[in-house]
């Protein structure tokens, strides 16, 4: 039996679309394909016997952490026929968009899934975290009834210079947030990225009183029929960036003017605020939400391009990584903290820790301390004041969040 793995052709288009269509349960027709989709990425199918067995793509993108933009490949659109199934062809794909994002200089690579056992075999880890709010927009009033300069108004997605600066600036000092261009914001965040009808989504902006953009929403609405009862709208808020306390309390106040939706969903940081800027906390419904999944792709590159947080001390940690997905990152690592700058050289000796790739994946951008990694078992440190002293230079000045699903 011989199979061979290589980019998805345009005659085999088809046959991609079949395979993603059965797996995820979508529109197996002409129609259903998101033709979009498949030009934002690289595609990637496993042939056996020179049939299409299974298939993932890899978009280029950029990740914001502490002012950072870093390559970073977006693995999506990972599937395999039943009958290829348990023949590791899953696997092979990954280990080969492995090498392939290295290549490309992507030291970097997340991915979404509702089944992270898989992935985090071949080093992917859940990075992140988010909150989903859930609120009766009638039922909850902003502690700070004072009116705040300036005004808000829609656009549409010619107009998405309007807010890309805004995005930038609350986002390049954060960790997580996607570093956007002209492309994305169309075809992923006014519109939904995996809607093969494209509808666009709602954007509202709040200008200042200088009359500048200091703020917007990013949201969609749906309407449920139940049989024989009137129709439930419901609201769903993507994404709320605010520069100051006028654009966040005038955004806040534009969602609330929303009262005939019989709820609000917005989905935020786990440190968002709202929660506590309302008289009636305890009618907001909060659920804490796994964001994506991260892996070093290349763990000299991905610290080479990593700047250390405001705090974090000079010095330097050994850490052993197992990796046998990625072999060129196996080894002992001397991480070190100078300058505002870190840096991974490879080490000889015994080291302060010792991990697998997938778990320190979630070390690199904060997610997980390396203190407690090692108390709960996921990573073993032969020197507490060093795993100390990994926590501070790991450290992250916000904590990473998922802003883009894929």
């Amino acid at each position: 039996m011989a199979t061979e793995i290589r980019p998805i052709s345009e005659g085999d288009i088809e046959a991609a679309h079949f395979l993603l269509a059965y797996s995820f349960t979508g529109d197996r027709s002409e129609q259903g394909r998101i033709k979009h989709v498949e030009s934002l990425g690289t595609a990637l199918a496993l042939y056996d016997d020179g049939q299409m067995a299974a298939c993932l793509r890899i978009f280029p993108l950029q990740t914001f952490i502490h002012g950072a933009s870093i390559p970073l490949g977006g693995v999506s659109g990972v599937a395999c026929l039943p009958e290829h199934r348990r023949k590791g062809y899953v696997g092979r794909l990954l280990r080969h968009a492995l090498a392939l994002m290295r290549e490309q200089g992507q030291p970097l690579s997340s991915l979404f899934t509702p089944h992270p056992s898989l992935y985090r075999r071949y080093g992917w880890m859940t990075a992140s975290n988010a909150v989903s709010y859930r609120f009766k927009p009638k039922d909850i009033s902003l502690t700070n009834s004072a009116p705040p300069a300036g005004h808000s108004y829609r656009i549409t997605d010619e107009e998405w210079p309007t807010i890309a600066d805004v995005y930038k600036r609350f986002a390049a000092p954060r960790n997580g947030y996607l570093d956007r261009d002209e492309c994305w914001w169309k075809e992923a965040i006014f519109r939904r990225i995996y809607d093969s009808k494209r509808k666009l989504g709602d954007v509202a902006v709040w200008a200042n009183g200088q009359d500048e953009p200091s703020g917007y929403l990013v949201y969609h609405s749906t309407s449920e029929q139940p049989p024989g009862a009137p129709s439930i709208d419901k609201m769903y808020v993507e994404e709320l960036i605010a520069l100051d306390t006028n654009s966040y309390s005038g955004l806040l106040r534009y969602l609330l003017a929303h009262d005939l939706a019989a709820n609000i969903t917005l989905f935020g940081t786990v440190d968002e605020p709202l929660s506590l800027i309302v008289e009636e906390p305890d009618r907001i419904k909060r659920e804490i939400l796994d964001g994506f999944m991260l892996r070093l792709v290349d763990l000299e590159k991905a610290f080479a391009a990593r700047p250390a947080a405001a705090a974090a001390p000079e010095g330097a940690f050994t850490i052993h990584i197992s990796d046998p997905s990625a072999p060129w990152n196996q080894g002992v690592w001397r991480i070190e903290s100078s300058g505002g700058q870190l840096a991974a050289t490879k080490a000889d000796g015994t080291a302060d820790l010792s991990t697998d790739a997938a778990a320190f994946a979630a070390m690199y951008n904060g997610f997980l301390r390396p203190t407690e990694a090692a108390r709960s078992g996921l990573a073993e440190s032969s020197d507490r004041q060093a795993a100390a002293l990994a926590d501070r230079i790991l450290a992250t000045d916000y904590p990473p969040y998922p802003s883009d699903f894929f």
